[in-house]
């Protein structure tokens, strides 16, 4: 297949999409329904099934064996927290000092969670709107497909790039490269007033501690002043603490002005 020739009008799109939605909503074991609450990595390679045999009549798979004979792996990550999936080349040396080419496709499990859920606003995929976190996972799934292609086929891949601007838009109708969900941070800001850089309080060991907020993640990252702690870029010295978003309270700031 002469993958940069392909152009793909908007009805054929929109048609094979619908049509990879509902055999998923009807096959899958945990995708049941538009906002689903479960996935599994057998999901996301059922999605690459579908949309393989939908919109490549079965290219891509094969072209990923031409090139390895390590299957192509799937993994749901809990754990990325700034983009919504990654497709990632492997080259492992095996026994004997032969190597080997390892493709695999992650999805942020717990940014498509968060999105969707209580934090109401609009939410873009590859520059196109997305009603439902199934559609989100869909343009999320393209968005990766086209970094595989250019992977196989080119050895590198960047969605910066025109060549992946162009393949994404004549094959997906995507209009842009970037996506628009809900993160940990601003999920922490909006549900609990918790913002990076910001003072916070908390409880630990019976003491009330404060600090700043370095990084949210699963768990926010507190820096607390503390003479024999590591010293920081900004000179300071810190304690470093996780702490549970739901323990974390914001301190107000006060500025005194006299005169």
């Amino acid at each position: 297949m002469d993958i940069a020739s392909v152009r793909n009008p908007p009805e054929v799109i929109a048609a094979r999409a619908a049509a990879i939605r509902a055999a998923l909503l009807r096959d899958s074991p945990h995708i049941r329904q538009p906002n689903f609450e479960r996935i599994a990595a057998e999901d996301l390679e059922h999605l690459f099934d579908l949309y393989d045999r939908q919109f490549f009549d079965g290219w891509l798979r094969q072209a990923v064996k031409a090139r390895t004979p390590v299957p192509l792996t799937f993994r749901v990550s809990r754990t990325m927290t700034r983009a919504g999936g990654k497709t990632i080349l492997h080259r492992r040396r095996r026994p004997g000092g032969e190597w080997r080419t390892e493709y695999e496709i992650a999805i942020a499990s717990r940014m498509l969670f968060m999105t969707f859920g209580r934090i109401d606003r609009p939410v873009t995929v590859g520059g196109l709107p997305c009603a439902d976190r199934l559609e989100a996972l869909q343009r999320i799934v393209e968005h990766e497909l086209v970094h595989l292609i250019e992977l196989v086929v080119w050895g590198r891949s960047s969605c910066r790039a025109g060549r992946f601007k162009a393949l994404a838009a004549n094959l997906f109708g995507h209009a842009g490269t970037t996506h628009a969900l809900v993160t940990p941070r601003e999920e922490a800001a909006v549900r609990h007033g918790i913002a990076q850089g910001g003072r916070v309080e908390f409880e630990y060991e019976g003491r009330r501690l404060v600090g700043k907020v370095n990084r949210v993640h699963r768990r926010a990252t507190i820096l607390v002043e503390d003479p024999h702690g590591r010293q920081y870029t900004d000179g300071g010295r810190y304690a470093k603490f996780y702490v549970p978003l739901a323990m974390l309270r914001p301190v107000e700031e006060r500025l005194e002005v006299r005169g």
